[in-house]
C-alpha cells in the first residue's frame, strides 16, 4: 500500500476537519523516528517522494515537516512549512536568519495553528530517540506556540500580535510551554518575562497535562515571604500537599479542586500529590522562597 492509499484509508476514519488533521499528525508521529544519521543520507526531503520518505521511516525535523505539509495539503488543508528557532536545539543558518527547527502551520476553522510533529513524536535522550507521542504540539494556538517556536519571518504575525521579540524569545525559559500546558496562562508567562527577563518560572515536572490543571498559582519560580495561594484541579490525585522541609501542609479538597493559601517559609516549596491507594507523593510544582 502506497502513502496515497494509506492517507485515503486514514481520512475515511475522520468525521470533521479537526479529526482529519489529528489522524495525519498521529500517523506521522507514530511512524517516523528522529534519526540524524538518516537525515544526512536523505538531505533535502523535498527531493524524495512520499513513498520513499515513508520507507526511510525517519530523519530530521525537515522530514517531519515536509511529510506533514504534503499529507495535509493532499487532505485539502492550507498549510505552511515554517523555518525558525525553538528552545533547546542546535542552530544552523537559512537566509541569514538563525534557524534550528522546522515545523508547520495549518489553517483550520479559519484560524492558523501550529503543528510540530517532530516534538510530538518523542525526544532525543542519552539513549537516542525515545518514542513518546503527545498532542501538546498539535494545533497549538498562537499564544501557546510563541512560548516555544519563533518564526523569524513572522508571516502569520504571531510574534507581533503577542509582542515576542527575538531578544525576549532568546531569554524565554525552555519550560515555558510546559507551564502553559498545565494551566498557567500564556499571557501571564509573557508578562512575567517582560517584567523579569530571564528569571526562572515555576518548576514543572513530567506530568501529563491530563493529570492536573493549575487554576491559580504563582508563575514565577522565586517567591517572597507573603501570602501565596495555590488552586489545582485534579481527579487523579486523592490528596495534595504543599511541602516545606518537614512541614506538610494539606490542601483543602472540594470535588476535584484542591486549594491552600499560606505564608511560606524560606527555602524550597514543593506542591505534591498522592494518588488513591498509593503511599508515595509525586512532585507537581516547585518554587524557591526568599
Amino acid at each position: 500500500m502506497n502513502v496515497d492509499d494509506r492517507l485515503d484509508a486514514i481520512l475515511k476514519l475522520a468525521s470533521n476537519e479537526h479529526e482529519k488533521a489529528w489522524l495525519v499528525y498521529r500517523w506521522v508521529t507514530r511512524h517516523f523516528r528522529h534519526d540524524s544519521r538518516l537525515a544526512s543520507r536523505i538531505g533535502d526531503p523535498r527531493k524524495h517522494s512520499l513513498d520513499a520518505l515513508y520507507q526511510h521511516g525517519g530523519g530530521s525535523c525537515a522530514v517531519y515537516a515536509d511529510v506533514v505539509h504534503r499529507l495535509l495539503a493532499r487532505a485539502g488543508f492550507e498549510v505552511k512549512t515554517v523555518y525558525g528557532t525553538v528552545k533547546a536545539n542546535a542552530g544552523s543558518t537559512r537566509l541569514d536568519l538563525s534557524v534550528n527547527h522546522v515545523w508547520n502551520a495549518v489553517k483550520i476553522d479559519a484560524q492558523w495553528r501550529v503543528i510540530d510533529a517532530t516534538w510530538g513524536s518523542g525526544y532525543v535522550g542519552p539513549q537516542g530517540f525515545q518514542s513518546e507521542q503527545t498532542d501538546l504540539f498539535f494545533l497549538m494556538p498562537p499564544e501557546l506556540a510563541v512560548l516555544s517556536h519563533f518564526d523569524h519571518s513572522d508571516e502569520l504575525g504571531f510574534q507581533k500580535r503577542f509582542g515576542v521579540s527575538a531578544s525576549l524569545f532568546a531569554k524565554m525559559p525552555e519550560d515555558a510551554v510546559y507551564a502553559a500546558a498545565i494551566g498557567f496562562k500564556p499571557a501571564d508567562i509573557l508578562h512575567f518575562q517582560r517584567q523579569h527577563t530571564g528569571q526562572p518560572l515555576v518548576k514543572t515536572f513530567d506530568q501529563p497535562a491530563s493529570v492536573f490543571r493549575v487554576v491559580q498559582a504563582p508563575v514565577q519560580g522565586r517567591l517572597s515571604r507573603q501570602l501565596q495561594s495555590f488552586k489545582l484541579e485534579s481527579a487523579q490525585f486523592e490528596e495534595l500537599m504543599v511541602v516545606q522541609g518537614k512541614k506538610w501542609n494539606p490542601m483543602s479538597k472540594d470535588g476535584i479542586l484542591h486549594a491552600l493559601t499560606m505564608l511560606p517559609e524560606r527555602g524550597e516549596l514543593i506542591v505534591m500529590g498522592r494518588r488513591p491507594k498509593q503511599h508515595d507523593y509525586e512532585a507537581l510544582l516547585a518554587y524557591t522562597v526568599k
